[in-house]
């Protein structure tokens, strides 16, 4: 059972669930190929700094462990998520990319806010976040049809329970805090369908 709980973990982690959340968003866009490409690949380098600064810590021994970090561990790679989403959020409103990859990059501004806010106080499951934000995402963008997608919130919480990385209000509040923020940022942008 541990070897499912790590594996479950691992393989739907905050970076990949992010990953795969900009593509479905980025894929589902009535754009050329090519604009879908490089808005796909600048939003994986974007995505890929703050977990880059989480492995370099825990390379200096600044982090006890990659995969679920001490909450004050968590807010360097907080701080850069944050500036990085407002840098990505900033340019892509500058550059009038379609409305629904402008309106993800500020829920990823958000959540960062949220996270860094809560850093010293508060473990909040990242992990649970991230899958409720890929779940809702891919329910928005591509339909009803994707809600099966909703099983990977409770799958990666009961995961990060089983491992002892998390303990309910904070696997809770992570799932609440990406649904709140979607609805929210969707709503200013006229996309919450839900």
């Amino acid at each position: 059972m541990n070897s499912f709980t790590t594996a479950t973990t691992k393989i739907l982690n905050p970076l990949l669930t992010a990953v795969g959340s900009i593509g479905i968003a980025i894929f589902a866009q009535q754009i050329p190929l090519q604009q879908k490409v490089f808005y796909f690949l600048a939003s994986l380098l974007v995505a890929a700094i703050p977990a880059g600064v989480l492995y370099a810590q825990r390379a200096k021994g600044e982090v006890s462990s990659f995969w679920s970090p001490k909450g004050r561990e968590r807010v360097k790679a907080f701080g850069v998520w944050v500036v990085v989403a407002a840098v990505y959020s900033g340019l892509a409103w500058f550059l009038d990319v379609p409305r629904l990859l402008v309106a993800l990059s500020w829920v990823f501004l958000v959540l960062g806010l949220v996270n860094l806010a809560l850093a010293t106080s508060f473990k909040i499951s990242i992990h649970s976040q991230i899958a409720s934000l890929f779940a809702l995402v891919a329910i928005l963008t591509v339909g009803i049809g994707a809600s099966y997608l909703i099983i990977l919130i409770p799958l990666v919480a009961w995961a990060r329970l089983q491992l002892k990385a998390h303990d309910l209000s904070e696997v809770s509040l992570g799932a609440l805090s990406a649904v709140v923020v979607v609805y929210f940022v969707f709503s200013l942008f006229g996309l919450a369908t839900f």
